[in-house]
């Protein structure tokens, strides 16, 4: 009898755990697989290299880092999560997205302003129920200057067949 019981026990304790991690996110991809691992400088996309603050250089902003993680905690919404780095400390910058030029709430549609930090960094957060198709740009909001793309370099977000995204390019 006391078997019975302990296997009675183990049976719903496992279906507990099979219920528990079925509440977990669809998909996860922060960490090893963002979807977004690096934004381009828009003075390397070709045509802007005398835009705004890049002064004829290509090469500038090219230390500016950038990456954009994704969750998706349910079935038709996306928690998206954006870093930058290497900024100029202390300046306030914006993060804009756009879709495949259809209007994303507007042309362009602000995810967030923030100053950077001391170390040069700011985070945004954007959750979405469709990301097929977005772009995004980091700007400055003094003279709303890009600086690094996703979205003039082509690097616009695809939700792949299992729910992750990637993108474009």
């Amino acid at each position: 009898m006391l078997r019975i019981a302990i296997a009675g026990l183990l049976v719903g304790a496992l279906a507990f755990a099979g219920a528990s991690q079925a509440g977990g996110p669809v998909t996860k991809q922060n960490g090893s697989t963002p979807p977004i691992t690096a934004f381009t400088p828009i003075c390397a996309v070709p045509g802007y290299a005398n835009y705004g603050l890049c002064g004829g250089n290509s090469a500038a902003f090219g230390n500016v880092a950038g990456k954009m993680n994704a969750v998706q905690p349910k079935a038709g919404r996306y928690n998206l999560e954006f870093t930058f780095t290497n900024l100029t400390p202390g300046v306030e910058y914006r993060l804009w997205a756009t879709r495949d030029a259809v209007p994303f709430g507007g042309s362009w549609s602000e995810v967030g302003r923030t100053f950077a930090d001391g170390a040069g960094s700011v985070s945004y957060k954007l959750t979405t129920g469709d990301p097929s198709g977005l772009g995004f740009d980091l700007n400055t909001v003094e003279g709303d200057i890009t600086i690094v793309t996703s979205w003039w370099s082509g690097q616009q977000l695809l939700r792949d067949a299992d729910g992750s995204l990637s993108t474009a390019r």
